[in-house]
């Protein structure tokens, strides 16, 4: 099979999950999705769990990549953990608007995917430790005030970028991510 078939059938999976929540797929309608046998949807998900963690896998991916370009750029240290933020503040479910369905995936991530979930977690914590660290060897920032490592300053941003994709309506996300970054360089001068 072909890596084109592979990312069909990943697409399918999605999609299948998108409409009709993870309760109420199955791998029969996920090969009715992609238009292959169950055969070739086994092939590459052992079951639905297995095509879950995938589709969520993936999503986690291409977030990750996408924030790699942004920690390149060498920018000012608020400006990255924003541009970070803002990457990690799109739902995951986006395009999902059957509440019911959206609250059975959000459900069911944190139990079958809660590996991945948290290895993501991790990685976000890192790239913004990463950037704390930068900016405060070059003194763009002091954590002195506060009494805070890096680490742990990454730790309370990513605290409240859960918070607000888990409170807050899609609408709300950007200008409540900029008051409370404002509120966090204020305290870092």
């Amino acid at each position: 099979m072909t890596t084109n078939t592979e990312q069909k059938v990943l697409a399918s999976a999605r999609q299948c999950f998108f409409r009709h929540g993870y309760k109420a797929s199955n791998m029969t309608l996920i090969s009715q999705y992609s238009g292959y046998s169950r055969a070739t949807v086994h092939k590459y998900f052992k079951n639905k769990d297995d095509a879950f963690r995938q589709v969520f896998h993936c999503f986690q991916q291409q977030a990750n990549h996408a924030c790699q370009p942004i920690l390149a750029k060498n920018l000012e240290c608020w400006e990255t953990i924003h541009l970070i933020m803002q990457t990690w503040l799109k739902p995951t479910f986006d395009e999902v608007s059957d509440q019911y369905i959206l609250n059975d995936l959000k459900y069911h991530v944190q139990h079958v995917a809660e590996d991945i979930f948290n290895e993501a977690r991790q990685g976000i914590e890192d790239m913004l430790c990463e950037t704390l660290d930068k900016a405060q060897l070059k003194s763009e920032i002091s954590l002195s005030q506060i009494k805070v490592t890096p680490r742990k300053l990454a730790k309370l941003l990513l605290a409240s970028l859960d918070g607000l994709r888990g409170h807050l309506e899609k609408q709300d996300l950007e200008q409540a991510s900029q008051e409370i970054l404002h509120i966090f360089k204020l305290a870092c001068r």
